[in-house]
């Protein structure tokens, strides 16, 4: 996918942002604290909790934007 196919397909930062939710989803998120695999969604933190040590992880984080403030149509 172009960065031209990319913005059609994703009209809004919100709708970027369900998909990369969506694809984590399916990949499954672990605890990078205490390895866990069960986890809340937090949605106005736009993160996953951890239920067993509460520690949060975004959606970023384990990507190549982890550490950058861009939005995700970027």
């Amino acid at each position: 996918m172009n960065i031209f196919s990319f913005t059609a397909h994703f009209g809004t930062e919100e709708d970027c942002r369900l998909h990369f939710k969506e694809q984590r989803d399916k990949e499954g998120v672990v605890c990078k604290r205490c390895g866990g695999t069960s986890h809340y969604w937090l949605q106005g933190k736009w993160s996953y909790e951890c239920k067993s040590c509460r520690f949060r992880t975004s959606l970023r984080s384990g990507t190549i934007m982890e550490s950058s403030k861009l939005p995700f149509l970027v």
